[in-house]
């Protein structure tokens, strides 16, 4: 006899998956149908003999529509996974402009994609070297997970030992490619902004413990750090005025005046320049932190010598970045770079 699973795989189509997932989407049988283009009494059926295979209820019939059970969840959302890699083959497949083994997958969380990733591949691109790049963007414990699955050859992030420590043990090498230093920014219009202006004295902690922080949640390594830095001057956490995930969008927070935020050095550069954000000088800031790659030490994809010519680029474009600037610098880099040399 067979078992659950063989038996799934025996009967179930990708056709009832996507009935699955247009009905989770639509909430009721008479859109699906449409846009689905099948009749009502056809999606009311497809859902039944679904059902059948996994052999449980997968949606609550209710007068205005439908509902996926616990159950139903489960299966639309794998469902809806198992059709974009469906979709994926297929374009694969239909317009393949290099060999599929050429392909580089890169995880990578969102700030450095947005920033280091541009930089590496334009490093690669001048030397007639970017190969084909699959790129997935995402928190690191999910990106870290796909590393370990093989589904992705290479992650880009923070070195810190409480993220990566446990990869290394597991049989990864983690090449240093950069350092990113974190910076308190506001917008120019700022009280402390102004007050700034006609000092030279560096701030303290203790004056913005109580201003308004637009932070990430814990355990978020930036808040973290802050948190820390604060915890050596023998200050408590600040509580987020505002509590987000998205870097950009804590710095679009910040140029709208509603408070100070913490960001990498990488992400402030054009807005620093443009004038929307200012550097507060403080006290001392939390150390740099290193930018890692990680990958497999063995494996058959991709070559090594394809990742030592990915570490390469990403070296060359960090040394790019961190080049001094002809332009002259502002009075809080000039205050920040002093203080770094004393050091």
């Amino acid at each position: 006899m067979r078992n659950p699973s063989q038996r799934l795989m025996a009967s179930l189509r990708f056709r009832q998956l996507e009935l699955l997932s247009t009905l989770a989407d639509c909430g009721n049988m008479r859109a699906a149908a449409q846009r689905l283009h099948m009749t009502t009494a056809a999606v009311s059926k497809g859902l039944k003999d679904v059902e059948a295979l996994f052999e449980q209820q997968l949606f609550h019939r209710l007068p205005r529509g439908v509902v996926p059970t616990a159950a139903g969840t489960l299966v639309v959302q794998r469902g809806r996974s198992l059709l974009a890699e469906m979709e994926q083959l297929s374009d694969e497949l239909a317009a393949p402009l290099r060999p599929l083994h050429e392909r580089l997958k890169i995880g990578a969380t969102p700030f450095l994609t947005w920033t280091v990733l541009p930089r590496m591949f334009a490093s690669l691109q001048a030397q007639d070297q970017l190969p084909g790049v699959l790129l997935h963007e995402g928190r690191l414990a999910d990106i870290a997970r796909l590393l370990e699955a093989g589904e992705v050859d290479a992650l880009i992030t923070m070195d810190t030992p409480s993220e990566l420590g446990s990869l290394s043990a597991q049989g990864f090498s983690i090449e240093h490619i950069g350092l990113e230093q974190w910076r308190v920014v506001c917008a120019p219009q700022h009280a402390l902004a102004a007050h700034r202006s006609r000092t030279d004295a560096p701030l303290r902690w203790s004056e913005v413990t109580q201003e308004h922080w637009i932070l990430p949640p814990r355990p978020t390594n930036s808040r973290m750090m802050l948190e820390h830095t604060l915890r050596e001057h023998g200050l408590p956490a600040v509580i987020p005025h505002i509590e987000t995930m998205n870097a950009i969008t804590h710095l679009t927070l910040a140029e709208q005046n509603l408070g100070l935020t913490l960001a990498a050095q990488c992400t402030l550069s054009e807005r620093l320049a443009r004038g929307s954000l200012v550097e507060l000088p403080m006290e001392d800031l939390p150390p740099p932190v290193r930018i890692a790659m990680v990958y497999r030490r063995s494996g058959n994809a991709p070559a090594a010598q394809q990742l030592a010519t990915l570490v390469e680029a990403a070296q060359r474009a960090s040394s790019a970045a961190a080049a001094p600037s002809p332009e002259r610098p502002s009075a809080s880099s000039r205050k920040l770079s002093a203080r770094k040399s004393r050091a």
